[in-house]
């Protein structure tokens, strides 16, 4: 539009200088008409109206151009603070959306991780336990370890100490060495199953049919009250001595009185007939040799020796053989107390059948009771109820005839009596 009116301005300039021009050269060539002059007169002014129209129009297409410029840049200010704003509104929404996806995808990945990780972090912290724990016991148990292997270095240093000083009094000391036999046949005892005081007695006292009190190591307690003598006094001094020798010559001549001392040793608890004490005694008395090399010893260098010995009713039991013997004393035992049992348990069942037996008796006696007692009743009660006599009736009849009495019949007892009432009339007749 402005462009337009420019040309038009344009134009009503170009005619305006045009038509000058022409009345410039009409005066110069002869003074045209006044008519021509004051028509091209009035063009001029016509078209100085309409350039001013056109400029007036102009300054107003300026003004309004000026406005819509103004407004165009408040829109583009304003579609710029829009942007702008838009911008911003849109970058916070997506930052808080990544935030929020972020910490969804950091969430769902922990919980997925928590998931899978779960399990392996229990075992991990349950292996570490352990591992903590194995690692403690083995700390206590090293220490523990330590302290047992002090003490037994200590118990064996002491074991070493007592074995020397017991050595020393086995070589030395009979009475040592007898005390010594005692304490291993105790320990025999002890762990064959039998009782002290049951199936076995330690060193009671006991007089001989020559009038000497004898004390006997060990009396063993059999069935049928019968007795085994156990004996342990046996020296070991020749032993020893052979174990220890130096040479031949020495071992020699120890052994020699090894087998003595055995051989006199026999000969004195044969004199003592241990076997004799007791009336229901086993005929021979077991001699207990306690270190088993010893008698092995003895019977290689001299075969005879058992045989001597049980021709004075001794028999040579070592710790191997004692043992056996004890365990079989101790299923003797066992097998006696079965039969004692089946014993009492054929008594009891004897006992029982006789009481039962006395019960039957006594229970049919009680009915036969029963079946009189049943008669009787049966007799006095028809005397009581039947007939045309009986007494129901009878007492009934003296009761309507005015008696004056506090109790009166059954009437169970009356309805029998008396099956259909009667009259009082007929009553009283047959009163």
């Amino acid at each position: 539009m402005i462009e337009s009116l420019l040309i038009l301005i344009l134009l009503a300039v170009s005619a305006s200088l045009l038509l000058i021009f022409r009345a410039k050269s009409s005066s110069e060539n002869g003074n045209g008409s006044k008519a021509l002059l004051e028509e091209r007169q009035g063009r001029i002014l016509a078209l100085e109206a309409a350039l001013k129209a056109a400029e007036e129009e102009l300054k107003g297409s300026q003004k309004l151009q000026a406005g819509s410029e103004a407004k165009l840049e408040a829109l583009t200010a304003q579609k710029t603070a829009l942007a702008n704003e838009f911008n911003l509104i849109a970058n916070e929404a997506l930052k808080q959306q990544s935030e929020a996806l972020r910490k969804q995808l950091q969430e769902g990945n922990s919980t997925q991780l928590d998931i899978v990780l779960g399990p392996l972090k229990e075992k991990l912290d349950i292996f570490g336990k352990r591992v903590q724990d194995t690692h403690d016991q083995s700390i206590k148990g090293r220490s523990e370890l330590k302290s047992e292997v002090n003490k037994l270095v200590e118990a064996n240093e002491k074991l070493k100490n007592e074995a020397s000083e017991l050595t020393r009094a086995l070589r030395g000391d009979v009475k040592a060495q007898g005390n010594w036999g005692e304490l291993v046949l105790d320990q025999l005892l002890a762990k064959s199953g039998l009782t002290q005081g049951v199936e076995y007695s330690v060193q009671t006292s006991k007089v001989g049919d020559d009038g000497n009190r004898y004390l006997p190591d060990v009396v063993v307690h059999l069935p049928d009250d019968k007795h085994l003598v156990i004996d342990s006094k046996v020296s070991l001094i020749a032993y020893d001595r052979y174990v220890n020798a130096e040479n031949n010559e020495d071992a020699d001549a120890a052994l020699k009185d090894h087998i003595l001392s055995i051989k006199a040793h026999i000969k004195g608890l044969s004199e003592k007939n241990y076997q004799n004490l007791y009336e229901q005694s086993l005929d021979f008395v077991l001699l207990f040799v306690p270190i088993e090399s010893a008698y092995s010893l003895a019977l290689q260098k001299d075969p005879s020796l058992f045989q001597q010995a049980y021709d004075k009713n001794i028999v040579f039991v070592t710790t191997t053989t004692l043992w056996s013997t004890l365990r079989t004393v101790g299923t003797l035992w066992k097998q006696e107390k079965q039969s004692e049992n089946v014993r009492e348990i054929v008594k009891q069942a004897s006992s029982l059948y006789d009481k039962f037996v006395a019960f039957s008796e006594d229970l049919m006696t009680v009915g036969r009771q029963m079946d009189t007692a049943k008669g009787s009743y049966e007799k006095a009660m028809n005397k009581l109820t039947e007939g045309t006599g009986n007494l129901i009736r009878r007492t009934e009849s003296l009761r309507k005839l005015g008696l004056k009495n506090s109790k009166q019949q059954h009437q169970s007892l009356v309805d029998r009596a008396i099956p259909e009432q009667l009259p009082e009339s007929d009553i009283d007749n047959e009163g």
